[in-house]
């Protein structure tokens, strides 16, 4: 008869034991992957930011580059 009562408090004991396992799992999950995570995406977050000044700033270049520099020879031509 003690075979039953210890298989029981074995089970208890597992019960126990994967709480714990899973109480320590959401302490690792909040303490270090969402930070992380955190960190990861305000990353991105300003690279998106720099590559859209950046490439802002190429459109903009190209852009008066392709209308042609004040004091160009087509402006003095028709000047005169």
């Amino acid at each position: 008869m003690s075979g039953a009562g210890s298989a029981s408090r074995l089970d208890v004991m597992k019960i126990v034991v994967w709480v714990l396992v899973g109480i320590g799992a959401l302490v690792v999950l909040g303490g270090i992957v969402l930070p992380l995570v955190h960190w990861l995406l305000g990353a991105l977050g300003w690279l998106i930011a720099g590559a859209l000044v950046i490439g802002g700033g190429i459109w903009l270049a190209k852009r008066a580059g392709s209308r042609g520099e004040v004091g160009s020879s087509d402006e003095a031509q028709r000047l005169r």
